[in-house]
């Protein structure tokens, strides 16, 4: 696997794309004092930047698709464009200049998922489910290392701090501008038979609905773990690193999860996690010490966002001709619901009304209905796309 370049090249672009994408929240953090930013202005920007990033997903996916071989040279133009937008971030010194930077930064990450996501399966096509859940472990490592080097940086210098990150995005961006075509594929009858697959529409709407709720809590701690140790008064460089540990753990628990639905069917290795998720994200919410804390934070994210990747390989099996559009589709319906889960968040916390943790406590009690939901989910999906499908010349190094 890490002999391809293709794979290295946008695993590589994930991790850059996430570690930006992950400073907002801490960010905000730091800012919110002297900036004077409420909870629910924080939501608020935080849930546009999600629905600038995520909405658009699907016609960034799509036109990927019409590009077709050279699609992922669109991925390192989605890194660029980030890492452009967050250093005038870091330089623009008010909130009128740094939330417009800050939205457009997120039509970046926009292009680059759909693009990233589809040729990690096609870089690894008998393996996708392994190379797709590997992708996001990367991401996921990247928003891992984001907050607790961000946490770092801005304690020292604020929000000029982005600039290192910004420059060290710029390596894997030019690496995904000339890595080689991506293989494309012949339809097999396996895709005949899937596109003539009848899927009952009670099982769809389930999946959407599981698929809402559980990205609405990750993103929620994702989003408002910083904010609750601040309010504790803990640093930013503490509350960085346990957002941090959330982060690193879910990426752990992406690669866990993936490769043990393989063996034992993508049902109970997404309903298991997520009955664990309630104790564990409560532990982290009541944690009376630092260490605590972190170790709730580790076992929420290991149960929380270890469903992420057998969720997206499920929907790229629903939409097999169009890979770019089925993984803009269901990575952006993700990143948007959680941006609504954010944003609502964000106006209960506020101490006027419900408060922050009674809001974080009854969004972690969300994961048990959640795990009712996955029962419609099959045991194991097989992939579609043979390895003999594959036809152009191997990317590999």
């Amino acid at each position: 696997m890490f002999r391809n370049r293709l794979f290295v090249a946008v695993a590589l672009g994930h991790m850059c794309t996430d570690i930006l994408n992950s400073l907002g929240p801490v960010l905000l953090a730091v800012l919110a004092v002297p900036l004077a930013l409420s909870n629910a202005r924080i939501g608020l920007a935080l849930t546009l930047y999600t629905f600038a990033g995520s909405l658009s997903q699907p016609l960034f996916g799509w036109l990927a698709d019409l590009a077709g071989r050279r699609s992922v040279a669109l991925a390192g133009l989605g890194l660029l464009w980030m890492a452009a937008c967050y250093a005038a971030m870091a330089l623009a010194g008010t909130w009128a200049l740094m939330l417009p930077l800050f939205l457009l930064a997120a039509l970046g990450s926009g292009l680059f998922h759909p693009v990233g996501t589809a040729s990690a399966a096609a870089a690894q096509r008998e393996r996708a489910g392994s190379a797709t859940a590997m992708f996001f472990f990367f991401g996921q490592a990247g928003l891992a290392i984001g907050p607790v080097v961000g946490g770092f940086l801005f304690a020292r210098s604020g929000a000029i701090g982005m600039l290192p990150l910004c420059l060290l995005a710029l390596a894997p961006a030019a690496l995904l501008l000339v890595t080689p075509a991506q293989p494309t594929v012949t339809p097999s009858s396996k895709d005949a038979a899937a596109r003539r697959m009848h899927v009952a529409l009670l099982a769809i709407v389930a999946f959407v609905v599981l698929v809402a709720v559980r990205s609405s809590i990750q993103a929620v701690f994702q989003g408002f773990l910083p904010k609750l140790f601040e309010d504790r008064g803990w640093s930013p460089v503490v509350y960085g690193a346990l957002s941090g540990s959330f982060m690193l753990a879910a990426a752990v628990g992406n690669v866990l999860t993936g490769t043990l639905a393989d063996r034992y069917g993508m049902r109970l290795m997404t309903v298991v996690p997520l009955l664990l998720s309630v104790p564990c994200g409560l532990l982290c919410l009541w944690a009376p010490t630092v260490a605590a804390a972190f170790a709730g934070a580790a076992l929420a994210g290991l149960t929380v966002g270890g469903q992420h990747s057998v969720l997206v390989v499920y929907a790229q099996r629903l939409l097999p001709a169009r890979q770019g559009f089925a993984s803009g589709l269901i990575l952006g319906f993700t990143f948007a619901a959680g941006g609504i889960g954010t944003w609502l968040a964000g106006i209960a916390g506020d101490p006027a009304a419900l408060g922050l943790l009674p809001t974080m406590q009854l969004v972690t009690t969300l994961a048990l209905p959640c795990a009712l939901l996955a029962l419609t989910l099959p045991g194991r999906v097989n992939a579609i796309v043979e390895p003999g499908a594959v036809q152009t010349a191997s990317p590999q190094a």
